[in-house]
């Protein structure tokens, strides 16, 4: 297990990196699941999802669909799944990801 900080220390520094990445002009989305959130800022912790970002969570079901997603962060639709990991691929390590097609994406 990790040592995180505090929720509000955490929510603190994510806040200052949005406001930073925004006032720079980056283009940013959150890679999370619920459980990580949670506990690293706060199911109801919302400020990355008020900004505009999007999320791109991990649920290693193999689903590549967002059937399994639970609203959570103030996000509620996502923007893409991981939905593999720790794959191998023409002898390279991947994870699989999915979006639906045809939708912007901020990866």
């Amino acid at each position: 297990n990790y040592h995180w900080g505090s929720q509000s220390s955490n929510q603190a520094f994510i806040k200052e990196m949005v406001d930073e990445g925004k006032k720079l002009g980056i283009k940013a989305g959150i890679y999370t699941n619920y459980n990580n959130w949670a506990t690293i800022v706060g199911a109801g912790w919302n400020y990355p999802a008020s900004q505009g970002l999007p999320v791109w969570y991990a649920h290693y079901d193999g689903s590549a669909s967002f059937s399994d997603f639970g609203a959570f962060g103030g996000w509620s639709k996502p923007n893409i799944k991981q939905y593999l990991g720790d794959k191998s691929s023409c002898g390279v390590g991947v994870d699989y990801n999915w979006y639906p097609s045809g939708e912007d994406v901020v990866v």
